[in-house]
């Protein structure tokens, strides 16, 4: 991939947040998607590749760096002309402009096509299945090794505790990997801890770039639960697992919709759980308008009225290829009830392929 880097400056004005830059740029110079012509050739091929090869980051007060990943040298030689107009258009209204040499990237990601062409629905059962008496045995002596999930809704028993973390220890306090990265990466900027901040942060990352957010692929030590005998099933996946936990929730336990990945991806996502009768994992169907009173959830995220359908036929034990780039939930009606939430980075592709049932 060819990554090609822009710089723009204001010298007379300071912004607040990202938005507040983009929405002030596009308006002063008049780069719309519609009408800018580098904009509108970058849109195209984040429609066919997955918006997130073309990112802005946010350096407050007055500096914003646009990143450009192009497939081929070939795509990104079609940028330059455009992007040369596009940068006269910046200087001609005083703010700096600088374009860096294109270099190459060598970053492991998913495509839109190759994650589509693997997920064609939105749970596919895997040929691995673990045994639940075995494992039920093998985790009660580690009942005291789980971490509640997350620093916040601390009233709802979620728990988890590591099968990949960051050093292969059960002792860490706090254990990044029992929490939503999210949530995480943002307590570690020491930023005053509300909604506005949260949302800046959130918007302003991306795993393109060198620092020191945690993204699933950062951890990649295995803990001693992966020598359960149980989990011997996980032989052919073990060395493409990165950030992966085992789920206790008691009833009430839930997430609300959310989704965990994006385009590109740099990671799948299996699921499983023991209890598949007191454990609930719905998807998104649509948005209102629909038809029907049942799975209709107001999701604060999108700020939208949807329709949910709940997964049916899970059988226990048994990992599913889960879609988590779509906006999914989950609900546990009963005490200890365990879900397997693994990750693996993409070099599993072909690996995944072989090992799907259906």
């Amino acid at each position: 991939m060819i990554k090609i880097d822009t710089t723009i400056i204001y010298s007379d004005r300071e912004f607040d947040s990202k938005k507040e830059f983009k929405d002030y740029t596009i308006s002063k110079v008049g780069i719309s998607e519609e009408t800018d012509p580098l904009r509108i050739y970058n849109f195209k091929l984040m429609e066919k590749y997955g918006d997130g090869f073309f990112y802005l980051i946010f350096d407050k007060p007055n500096k914003g760096v646009l990143n450009h990943i192009y497939q081929t040298y070939d795509e990104y030689e079609r940028s330059i002309e455009l992007r040369n107009n596009q940068k006269k258009v910046f200087e001609s209204n005083n703010i700096s402009y600088e374009v860096s040499e294109p270099y190459e990237i060598d970053d492991s990601v998913l495509t839109k096509e190759q994650y589509y062409n693997l997920h064609t629905a939105n749970l596919i059962p895997l040929d691995i299945k673990i045994n639940i008496d075995s494992f039920l045995l093998e985790i009660e002596r580690y009942k005291d090794n789980f971490f509640r999930w997350g620093d916040k809704y601390k009233e709802y028993p979620r728990y988890a505790v590591p099968l990949i973390n960051l050093n292969g220890k059960l002792n860490n306090d706090p254990e990044c990997a029992c929490y939503p990265l999210d949530r995480w990466n943002f307590l570690q900027t020491g930023l005053e801890d509300n909604a506005k901040n949260f949302t800046d942060f959130v918007f302003n990352m991306s795993h393109f770039e060198q620092n020191d957010i945690l993204f699933e692929t950062s951890f990649k030590e295995q803990t001693e639960l992966m020598d359960f005998r149980s989990l011997k099933v996980l032989e052919p996946i073990k060395e493409y697992m990165v950030r992966s936990c085992i789920f206790k929730w008691h009833s009430m336990g839930h997430l609300l919709p959310h989704f965990d990945t994006w385009h590109p991806t740099k990671w799948l996502r299996l699921w499983g759980t023991t209890n598949p009768e007191k454990m609930k994992l719905r998807y998104k169907v649509c948005s209102y308008p629909f038809e029907g009173d049942e799975g209709i959830v107001d999701n604060k995220l999108s700020g939208l009225i949807e329709k949910y359908e709940i997964q049916e036929n899970i059988e226990p034990g048994r990992l599913y290829l889960h879609d988590s780039l779509k906006w999914h939930d989950a609900f546990a009606f009963d005490d200890n009830v365990y879900q397997f939430f693994i990750a693996l980075n993409v070099d599993s592709y072909d690996c995944i392929e072989k090992l799907k049932l259906c």
